[in-house]
């Protein structure tokens, strides 16, 4: 793999291992994928990690982010 590849592919995955990694965003509902990077900036300041958490809880519930609202606003 040539080095500028392999650049682009370790900076594009900031974290390994997600089950979203390597899926694009069109595989996820836009206005879920969104939710999900909104509620994942409460926990960081870089957005490429939020979306890669969010596309990891999308990749388990496509859901995920609706659920926890519902669940939020319960409690």
């Amino acid at each position: 793999m040539r080095l500028s590849r392999l650049v682009k592919v370790v900076q594009a995955d900031r974290l390994p291992g997600g089950l979203g990694d390597d899926r694009p965003d069109s595989d996820f509902d836009a206005g879920q994928l969104q939710k999900g990077i909104k509620v994942e900036m409460e926990h960081t300041n870089d957005p490429d990690v939020a979306k890669e958490v969010a596309k990891d809880h999308l990749t388990e519930d496509p859901k995920y982010y609706d659920k926890l609202e519902t669940i939020e606003e319960h409690h």
